[in-house]
């Protein structure tokens, strides 16, 4: 038996990365999983990697009311909703002193905002059904500035706080809200060109000198969305491979 067998779970941010190695990884493990992105091309190759267990659905999570339907319509089909993984995310490099308000309102209302409104609207239909556990994806960012992306920044630190008002105020619903705070991570945002001179420098501060994968990212929150996590509410955690752990890290010091 999997660890969500008769389970329902909806994800967002599914179609690459963080959020596809979770819907997989619940699909395996027996969760009936509702998946959803805004590329529909990439959730089409998803679904057909779930064994039949994954329902893909295009789905730009800014619309409000779009994705409390969506939400609304997998806890209908099912009866019931037990998991919401809040995995979709934008990341911008933007100076402070150029940054423009529209782009600070598109990483604020994709990072936060909509995973507010997916957290609330599951959380009433996991309380009608007795229970179930939010997991939101945010990141090392939340904890220590990443220059230029305060607006990132921001969006996460935020995450890290709805996740301790909604672990504290729906606890006694039996609603459990936790997070992931991934650090670098190998996903096509992270691992683009734009990226490989800054990537370059985290590899050599990480002490497990390496970024970690999507599935090693998964395991964590599979593991917050489980029963094995049934006395875990609120916390946050790290997964960054040691990354916070020291202010430096001298090259220099490196063993031959």
């Amino acid at each position: 038996m999997g660890r969500f067998d008769h389970t329902v779970a909806f994800v967002t941010g599914a179609s690459t990365g963080i959020g596809r190695a979770t819907a997989l990884r619940l699909a395996a493990e027996g969760a009936s999983v509702v998946a959803v992105a805004r590329s529909a091309e990439p959730l089409r190759a998803l679904e057909g990697e779930g064994s039949g267990r994954i329902a893909a659905r295009a789905l730009d999570v800014r619309d409000a009311g779009g994705l409390r339907r969506a939400i609304g319509d997998a806890a209908g089909r099912h009866g019931r909703l037990d998991v919401l993984v809040n995995c979709a995310g934008v990341s911008r490099l933007d100076p402070i002193l150029e940054l423009e308000e529209r782009h600070w309102r598109d990483v604020l209302e994709t990072n936060l905002t909509a995973a507010f409104v997916a957290a609330q609207e599951a959380a009433r239909h996991m309380a009608a059904s007795g229970g179930g556990a939010i997991v939101n994806v945010a990141s090392i960012d939340a904890f220590a500035a990443d220059s230029p992306a305060v607006h990132y920044c921001v969006s996460k630190s935020g995450m890290v706080a709805m996740t301790r008002s909604f672990a504290h105020e729906l606890g006694h619903l039996g609603i459990r809200t936790n997070a992931v705070a991934p650090g670098l991570t190998a996903t096509p945002m992270t691992m683009d060109d734009s990226w490989e001179r800054i990537t370059g420098v985290y590899e050599q501060r990480i002490p497990l000198r390496r970024p970690s994968t999507p599935a090693e990212q998964a395991a964590v929150i599979c593991f917050l969305a489980s029963d094995d996590a049934s006395y875990v509410n609120g916390e946050t955690v790290i997964a960054d491979g040691g990354l916070l752990t020291g202010m430096w890290y001298d090259p220099a010091d490196a063993p031959a």
